[in-house]
């Protein structure tokens, strides 16, 4: 069970060659991870929020290597809070630092993108 305050953090690589399934790797719990992404790579982000509130769109990006597409929130509900998909694509190398910053009590989330 997640403690209040710490969001459920994922991050999905969506396969470049087609519709089919995501592949890749998923985390959950502390923040500043650092992940590398293939270059011409669209990859999502899902956070969590427990109690009111949500992640702001879009999220503060540092590098033009990673570019926000959009969020929505995901089907899988809890009573908790929203759950938000946030999807980006991997333009070219470099490392961008992504922050998600939550619009009541909840913390930032900050990772490092490598794309290689």
């Amino acid at each position: 069970m997640n403690k209040i305050g710490i969001p459920i953090l994922a991050l999905v690589f969506l396969a470049a060659c087609g519709g089919d399934s995501p592949a890749g790797l998923s985390f959950t719990g502390n923040t500043s991870r650092t992940v590398t992404v293939p270059a011409g790579t669209e990859f999502s982000v899902t956070l969590q929020t427990i109690g009111p509130g949500e992640y702001s769109s879009p999220p503060t990006i540092s590098s033009s290597s990673v570019q926000f597409r959009d969020v929505a929130q995901t089907e899988f509900a809890v009573p908790a809070g929203p759950t938000q998909r946030f999807r980006f694509f991997a333009t070219g190398s470099g490392d961008a630092i992504i922050r998600f910053t939550h619009t009541d009590s909840n913390p930032a989330v900050e990772d490092t993108v490598q794309v290689r």
